[in-house]
């Protein structure tokens, strides 16, 4: 009798602690903020929030002294949608991060903001996030500037080859 007694209180026990870790993953996906340059040297700081499935990324950039107004922006989309988020969804942040960071103006209009993790063809469309229409908490976005979409090292390049990949592909474009 003690032994089944024994195996429901540890089942309990175990059905707990995964719930924590739950609560706190969320909670620190929740909570997560940062900051970041550009090439054209905006520092902007970023938050994440996520509720209910979605995850609101909010960016407000500062232009260089002298480079006019700050701007704020907010991106949203459902990453948990994606199947390789559940396992790896701080490479999926990294990797948004790190477009962004590669953007001339983060809060300008342009295309979808996709980690490689699940990027198209790897995840659904609502895994990508997009860029909130209409002003966000500070001035509104400038008007849409020739971005490239996609790096050519990023299309053709496995992840771990990135680096040499784009030296490679920086050099035979010129």
């Amino acid at each position: 009798m003690r032994l089944p007694l024994a195996l429901l209180a540890l089942a309990a026990l175990g059905a707990s602690a995964a719930a924590a870790a739950a609560a706190s993953r969320e909670a620190e996906e929740a909570t997560q903020a940062g900051r970041f340059s550009t090439p054209e040297q905006h520092r902007c700081s970023w938050e994440l929030r996520s509720a209910a499935g979605a995850s609101e990324l909010r960016l407000s950039c500062r232009p260089p002294a002298g480079g006019g107004a700050a701007r704020s922006c907010a991106y949203r989309g459902e990453p948990r949608r994606c199947p390789a988020y559940g396992a790896r969804s701080r490479q999926y942040w990294r990797q948004i991060l790190g477009r962004l960071r590669r953007r001339r103006h983060p809060c300008a209009q342009g295309g979808p903001l996709s980690a490689r993790l699940c990027g198209p063809g790897r995840g659904p469309p609502e895994a990508q996030l997009r860029l909130l229409p209409g002003p966000g908490p500070g001035p509104s976005p400038p008007a849409a500037t020739a971005e490239p979409t996609q790096d050519p090292a990023e299309t053709y390049c496995a992840e771990r080859w990135h680096s040499l990949c784009s030296f490679f592909v920086g050099f035979w474009e010129g």
